[in-house]
């Protein structure tokens, strides 16, 4: 028997696997990663996945419980982003104001960002144009297409008086001189109707797009800093959201109110207001120069106030009365045409509704017609 001798025995301490091997080892450690990475990745998949349901779900009822518990208000679109206004109409667009299961009324724009029937804008007109300036009362939030009390003037003026309704929701008199200048002038108007609203004084603070300097009126963007939402999501879906709606309202009120008192501390810093509030300083200011400059072109000027309104702002209410005795304006006191009328205030909210409006195209109209306007001309 032969036996192997340590002589022949080989040496197997220094093998090494071949590549074969090697690959194999790599497959099979590539394998287990891939498996491992295959499954994390499901994991999270499945996760993802389930968040994404369980935030559907929360969002579904929370709109369903919202909608029956607490109503919102929503308004689609809303206010288109400007920088020269802070915030315009949409032309051409059919707007939805509506609470669900409550109230629903339907706004609709022209070419000319206004609401009513488009006036064609030209060098000579065959009858007087009446400029309306003014804010949701005068657009008449709460009350469906020719409801509102120009459409009313409309009717009934017609053939003698065009009617142009300017008025935006939410502006105040610096949007309202300034699109009077940039729009309302180009038809030549007769008759300048003026709506004031107690929030005008704000308003005047969250936009302000008119400023006098140097005894001129000097048009300046808006520095808003809560237009950004108008920018991006005014004609959004989420408009319609009743979630979005509620935290809207909370949230839009805070930063309009931080910018409004940040512009009338500034304010009261530049201008001397012998210790009237400077918001209403600014408005007259505003006013009676604007007053000046309609009666120097021959325009005539006629001022209302909703409701009492104008009684809780004093200091403006003593410079309308007293540009009303200097013959710059013609204020109408339109609280007296309600007198004994009841129920006119609008399922939205607004103290004008349907009624209310009415009521103020019809009396209005008589006014304008009546010998003691025309004969002022």
């Amino acid at each position: 028997m032969d036996f192997i001798g340590n002589d022949d025995m080989q040496d197997y301490s220094h093998f090494t696997p071949s590549k074969d091997v090697e690959l194999a080892r790599e497959m099979i450690k590539e394998g287990i990663m891939s498996e491992h990475h295959r499954s994390r990745k499901k994991k999270l998949v499945i996760l993802f996945s389930t968040a994404v349901v369980f935030f559907t779900v929360c969002i579904i009822l929370g709109e369903i419980l919202i909608a029956i518990v607490s109503p919102q208000e929503t308004e689609f679109p809303r206010a288109e982003y400007s920088a020269e206004y802070g915030f315009m109409n949409y032309k051409n667009t059919k707007i939805v104001n509506e609470k669900k299961g409550k109230w629903r009324f339907v706004y609709t724009t022209n070419q000319f960002r206004n609401r009513g029937k488009p006036v064609s804008i030209s060098n000579e007109y065959d009858i007087p144009n009446i400029i309306i300036l003014g804010d949701s009362y005068s657009f008449g939030i709460g009350v469906n297409d020719g409801e509102e009390y120009a459409s009313i003037m409309t009717n009934n003026l017609k053939g003698k008086y065009n009617v142009v309704n300017t008025a935006v929701g939410g502006w105040g008199l610096t949007q309202q001189i300034r699109r009077y200048y940039e729009f309302g002038q180009l038809y030549l108007p007769k008759i300048v109707l003026l709506q004031f609203c107690l929030n005008d004084l704000n308003d005047n603070y969250n936009n302000q797009v008119t400023i006098i300097e140097n005894g001129k009126f000097k048009f300046i963007d808006s520095k808003s800093d809560i237009n950004w939402i108008k920018k991006y999501l005014s004609a959004s879906f989420i408009q319609k959201s009743q979630i979005y709606s509620l935290l809207r309202n909370s949230v839009y009120i805070y930063f309009a109110q931080r910018h409004m008192q940040s512009a009338v501390e500034r304010m009261a810093q530049e201008v001397k207001t012998d210790n009237i509030p400077v918001r209403e300083q600014f408005y007259n200011d505003l006013l009676e120069m604007f007053a000046n400059d309609l009666k120097r072109r021959g325009i005539r000027l006629i001022m209302i106030s909703v409701n009492d309104q104008l009684r809780k702002a004093p200091h403006v209410k003593a410079k309308v009365l007293d540009l009303d005795a200097r013959g710059l304006l013609d204020y109408i006191e339109v609280a007296d045409f309600f007198v004994g009328v009841t129920d006119y205030s609008s399922l939205q909210g607004h103290i004008w509704g349907k009624k209310a409006h009415h009521i103020l195209g019809e009396k209005l109209s008589e006014i304008i017609l009546s010998s003691s306007i025309n004969n002022s001309m």
